[in-house]
Formats: structure tokens, C-alpha cells, sequence
């Protein structure tokens, strides 16, 4: 994804760690016969080859087969994909299918594990890469959930079951230059930071939203709550509740079900039906590029994918910005996992194959890959994820992957790029220094500009590409992201101090209110802020009550014809009618007249 864009950050394709990490593997060296690996997942969600995009290493799945062949020469891995949640548990209840490994997302794992249909993992015992290099703050978010096992009868928490896979937010992609908007200019930024902007007229038929009963559900449940999300955010922020007890609330407004709450959003739903362009399942992310519309109801990897396609000028004639807004008052964190269904078949080889595979995809070089390949946000830190973050969205690798020629009469195809930061000694040698030890500074003048001028400790200038020692004067504009809820306790070679981002496109952004948490471009996209987090519900399985919000979306989706359309039509079979009456009675008048021509009687 960016990395095409941007040239190339450099991520070890994969480091293979043998030892305890994989104690498994060693322990069944003795393996013979073939042994098979079932995995189900989503389509397009793991890294392949892609020669001409630059991915050159093979396929994620053939790297985990070279991995393992020492231990199982013979493995074979069967990998499938699938279009929706709940295909993958009619799947498993019916027992159509058997995999090792599927990848549903938190609801679903949830509704799982309630239908007893789980095998337990204990990832914290037998996953240690996931247990080291998982971000603590998201993993905690999915370890959370729990659900009453109705066959046992106990209490059960995904902690056990689920090895989280990729996380992200729902919210609203949107292109704040449309030309089919009808709002003042720069209010777009300020109507993003509610959900009722789905509903503005000002925006009408300018938006698409997701076929996908859920998360249409629940952008319209906050709509229709949005005085409740609005009171307990204004306890929080006055600091009467901590942010437990916010997320508390938030979550037990998001999960409603009950029938008079989905009449309120069956309400919503008709009223948003006059407002939209129309659904979508995967065409939302192209049609904002082309311009077919100007807002989408959006997965985070999905928006990211939008915005560097219009940002890039290979993709599009006149590249453009889109934004992305995960409104105040509340919204959802969403988590996909890999669970093991149970099978009474399955070896023990087998297990310990999918816990070997579960282990492989947490390592943090192969989790890098595979997140800079599908554009969504992987459950792993670490270093090389740390730095494949850097290489996206820092400010100062944008001043190290620069042109080296700054003159007008330069060939702008010209390109040589550098991949360490340094500066000219007094022998005009060059002299690599790390540029996380460059500090940020308010540039004194406002003239000077950073990516074509740099000088010595001195004062004295070092020439075009060159850099102030160790220290690198940033715009007063750059701003702080701080990323150690994430990345606290996974990273190796790295400290506190590396977790602290520098960037110019982050929060707020495109307005000059400060108080704008709500949009911002693919860097908050992919990594909001920890407040965001805060006010991030996590979706749960609806239990009893699933028929009835189904009967509810199908009966949203049944568009019922307009009073116009049903006129329309009444005239044309009226006129069908008409035609065919005519046929058969001119029909008969010529059979009746050729008969009194042969009888004479004409």
C-alpha cells in the first residue's frame, strides 16, 4: 500500500526465530505422512506475491510451509476465504465444513463460543509471540468479551479462544471538496463530527453505506441515540466517571436490541433510505475515488485504501484529499480473530500446526508484511511494525526519501532516494546519525525550509542534502502522536521516546478548531488516539434477539416501490393490456373478413 507510494520502507520480509518461540515445532520432529492445515479467512486479508507492486517474497502461506518443513516436511496447507460471518457459522453448524482455523470477527467469535463451538487455545501459554508482541491496550479489548457457554453452562471469556488478527473503527470517509455537497464551505469538517451528517440534507445522495446489516445497525442506533451518547460524554469529559465507566455506558447503548430500540432504529433506517445514494459491499472504496460519491459508511483498512488512491497521481489525473471521521460522541471498535473450531478428527499434529501458524502471523516482521500488503491494522507491535509505521506516516522520513536535485532546470523523472539520515563533516564526508534523535523544534524562521537547507552545529550551511548534527528543525505545524498505548511493551531496540510520532496530517485537520478529535487523514485512520479508544464500543453477538433485528434489515432492504413508480407501472400494464386487446380483436376482424371473401359473402 503506502510503501509502493512512498518508495519503499525496508521491512525484513521475515526473521525466523527458532527456539523456544516455536518449542512446538521441535518436539514432533519425528513427524511423518502429510499433514493438513485448514484455514479460513477473509478475501484479500493476507499478504501474497505481487511482483509488479513490489511485494516480491512468496505468499505469506508458502513462507509458513518453508518455515515448518524441517518439523513437517509434508505439510500442506488448504487456505480458504469467505464473503460474510455469518457463512462462516452456518459453515460450522452445519458441518459442511472443517477448518483448523477460521477468522471471524468479535460478535461472531462471541456467538461461537456461546454455541459451544470453540476449541480453547490459551494463547497467553501457547502463543508467545502473540503474548509478547500483541498490544496490551487492544488485546485487552478483546480479551474483555465474554458469553455464557449455553452448553456448559459457564461463563467463558475470548481470552482463552481467540488470537486477535487485524482492529480497526467504522466511520465515515468522506470527500470534504465534493461538488455535490450543499454545505458552506469548511462546514463539512465540523458535520463530521456527528453521525447525523448521514442524515444532513445538505448532503443527500452524495453517500453510500454498507450492505452489512451491523454495521448499517449501528451507525443508525447511534444516530438515534445520540442525547444519550452526548450525556455521558459530557460526564466524562467533566471527569464525573473515568474512562471504565464511559466505555461502560457507550457499550451498553451500542449493543441495544430490544424491540422498541430497534423500532427507534428501524425509524432512522427509513428516513436515512431518502438521504443515501444507495448500499454497497466493496464498491464504496472505488466510487469515492471516482467521484460517484462524496461520503461512505467505512471500514478503517477500506478508507485507507480510498485515500491513497486519490492522494496518488499514477491512480487518479488530479490527485485529491480525502479524510476520514470517527465522530465524538461515540463509535465502534471492531476486532477480528482466529479461533479453532473443534474437531473431534483433528490430529495432534494438526494442533499443534495451527498453533505454530497462530504464532508465525504474531511475529512482528511477518505481521509488518502482512499489514503493509492488505492496508489494515495488525493486533501486533514491535519493532518492525514500530518502524513500517514510521515509514508511512512520520513527517521526517518524508525528508529522508527526497529528491536530491532542487534546481527549476532539473529533469523532474530525476530521482535518487537515501535510506539513512546524515550530515557533512568538516572533511565534507558524510556522517550517519539515527534521525529518531532528531528533536522537534519551532523553526525560528518561517522562510527557512527543512527538506532543501540544512547547516552545521555552527550555523554554517552544509549544502542541499545535509542535517543540523544530530537535529532536525521541524515546522511549528508538525504535532506530537504519542502511540505508547499501543506500542508499550512489545519493542525491543526501541524506548518510550521511539512511540512519540511527528506529524503534519494527523488531529485536528482540515479546520482550525482545536477541539475537532474527529477527522483526520490515514495516519488517525490507522492508529487514533487513545481517547478515540475510549469511545470505541466493541460490537457483541445480539443472542435472542438476532431474528429480530434481521426481520427488521430485510424488511429495510425490501425498498418498497414509491407511489409515482407503482403509477407508472399500473399505466404500462394498463397499456399492455390495451395493446393486446387491440391484437386480438384486429386478429379476429381480418379471420372474419377472409372467411366472407371465401364464402362469396363480402
Amino acid at each position: 500500500m503506502k510503501k509502493v507510494i512512498k518508495k519503499c520502507a525496508k521491512i525484513a520480509f521475515i526473521t525466523l526465530i527458532l527456539g523456544s518461540s516455536f518449542s512446538l515445532a521441535s518436539c514432533n520432529s519425528a513427524a511423518s505422512g502429510e499433514q493438513t492445515l485448514r484455514l479460513l479467512n477473509w478475501e484479500d486479508y493476507i499478504y501474497e506475491q505481487d511482483i509488479s507492486s513490489g511485494y516480491t517474497a512468496e505468499d505469506l502461506v508458502d513462507q509458513f510451509i518453508d518455515y515448518v518443513k524441517d518439523d513437517y516436511p509434508n505439510v500442506r496447507v488448504v487456505y480458504d476465504t469467505t464473503d460474510t460471518n455469518e457463512t462462516m457459522y452456518n459453515e460450522l453448524m452445519t458441518g459442511k465444513s472443517q477448518y483448523d482455523l477460521i477468522c471471524p470477527s468479535d460478535y461472531m467469535m462471541q456467538r461461537m463460543l456461546a454455541a459451544d463451538l470453540l476449541e480453547p487455545i490459551y494463547p497467553s501459554e501457547n502463543i508467545p509471540n502473540y503474548n509478547h508482541y500483541a498490544s496490551p491496550t487492544i488485546r485487552e479489548r478483546l480479551d474483555e468479551i465474554t458469553t455464557v457457554n449455553t452448553v456448559t453452562g459457564e461463563e467463558e471469556s475470548l481470552a482463552d479462544y481467540a488470537v486477535g488478527y487485524m482492529w480497526g473503527t467504522l466511520g465515515i470517509l468522506f470527500n470534504p471538496e465534493y461538488s455535490g455537497f450543499k454545505s458552506e464551505e469548511g462546514q463539512v469538517y465540523e458535520d463530521m463530527k456527528s453521525w447525523s451528517v448521514l442524515w444532513n440534507e445538505d448532503y443527500k445522495k452524495t453517500i453510500s453505506i454498507k450492505d452489512s446489516m451491523r454495521d448499517t445497525y449501528a451507525a443508525a442506533l447511534m444516530y438515534t441515540f445520540d442525547e444519550e451518547l452526548t450525556y455521558w460524554r459530557s460526564q466524562y469529559t467533566s471527569g464525573l466517571i473515568d474512562s471504565d465507566k464511559y466505555n461502560e455506558e457507550l457499550t451498553k447503548i451500542f449493543n441495544r436490541c430490544d424491540q422498541d430500540s430497534i423500532d427507534l432504529i428501524s425509524d432512522s433506517l427509513d428516513s436515512l433510505k431518502k438521504n443515501i445514494f444507495g448500499l454497497e459491499v466493496d464498491s464504496g472504496k472505488e466510487d469515492i475515488v471516482t467521484g460517484k460519491i462524496g461520503i461512505n459508511l467505512a471500514w478503517t483498512g477500506d478508507a485507507v485504501y480510498s485515500m491513497d488512491q486519490a492522494d496518488d497521481p499514477e491512480q487518479v489525473s488530479n490527485p485529491f484529499e480525502l479524510c476520514y471521521a470517527i465522530p465524538e460522541n461515540g463509535a465502534n471498535i471492531w476486532f477480528d480473530g482466529w479461533v479453532m473450531p473443534k474437531n473431534e478428527n483433528r490430529s495432534d499434529d494438526q494442533y499443534e500446526l495451527a498453533l505454530l501458524w497462530l504464532d508465525f502471523i504474531s511475529d512482528p516482521d511477518n505481521a509488518a508484511q502482512n499489514m503493509d500488503y492488505i492496508g489494515y491494522t495488525s493486533f501486533i507491535g514491535g519493532d518492525s511494525v514500530l518502524e513500517l509505521v514510521r515509514d508511512w506516516y512520520d513527517y521526517r522520513t518524508d525528508l529522508i526519501y527526497y529528491n536530491e536535485d532542487f534546481d527549476d532546470d532539473v529533469d523532474d523523472e530525476k530521482y535518487e532516494y537515501y535510506d539513512y539520515v546524515y550530515y557533512l563533516d568538516d572533511d565534507n564526508e558524510e556522517v550517519e546519525v539515527d534521525y529518531l534523535d532528531c528533536h522537534f523544534e519551532e523553526d525560528s524562521d518561517p522562510d527557512f525550509n527543512p527538506v532543501l537547507y540544512a547547516v552545521f552545529e555552527d550555523g554554517t550551511e552544509a549544502g542541499e542534502i545535509g542535517y543540523y548534527n544530530d537535529r532536525l528543525i521541524l515546522p511549528a505545524d508538525i504535532e506530537e502522536v504519542d502511540l505508547s498505548y499501543f506500542f508499550k511493551g512489545t519493542l525491543e531496540e526501541y524506548s518510550s521516546e521511539d512511540m512519540i510520532f511527528y506529524s503534519d496530517e494527523y488531529l485536528p485537520y482540515g479546520t482550525d478548531e482545536e477541539d475537532n478529535i474527529s477527522v483526520g487523514r490515514q495516519f488517525y485512520t490507522q492508529y487514533p488516539d487513545e481517547e478515540t479508544i475510549i469511545r470505541g464500543a466493541v460490537m457483541q453477538d445480539y443472542g435472542d434477539n438476532n431474528e429480530l433485528v434481521l426481520k427488521m434489515w430485510e424488511e429495510f432492504k425490501s425498498d418498497p416501490l414509491p407511489t409515482w413508480a407503482i403509477i407508472v407501472f399500473v399505466v404500462e400494464i394498463a397499456a399492455i393490456v390495451g395493446v393486446l386487446i387491440w391484437y386480438f380483436a384486429s386478429r379476429k376482424h381480418r379471420e372474419n373478413v377472409r372467411k366472407k371473401i371465401k364464402n362469396g359473402t363480402a
